[in-house]
């Protein structure tokens, strides 16, 4: 996959996402927000989420793929 990164990046912000609403050791949230940030410099869109995180239907498109009507 060519975007295989990007994926990893999401998966990463979701897990530091849902630990954050969770945890209360201020050492554990500081490395959990450090991750976030790491995969807010690889994708901005994701620091508009808070709290759990919960599955999203999402609708960006590929410029490399062909669109279609599902």
């Amino acid at each position: 996959m060519v975007y295989q990164w990007l994926g990893w990046a999401q998966l990463i912000q979701a897990l530091s996402q849902s630990s954050l609403a969770f945890l209360s050791n201020i050492y554990d949230i500081e490395r959990y927000e450090e991750l976030r940030m790491i995969c807010a410099e690889i994708k901005d869109l994701f620091m508009n989420d808070t709290g759990y995180q919960t599955p999203k239907v999402d609708v960006r498109g590929d410029s490399f793929q062909v669109m279609k009507v599902l």
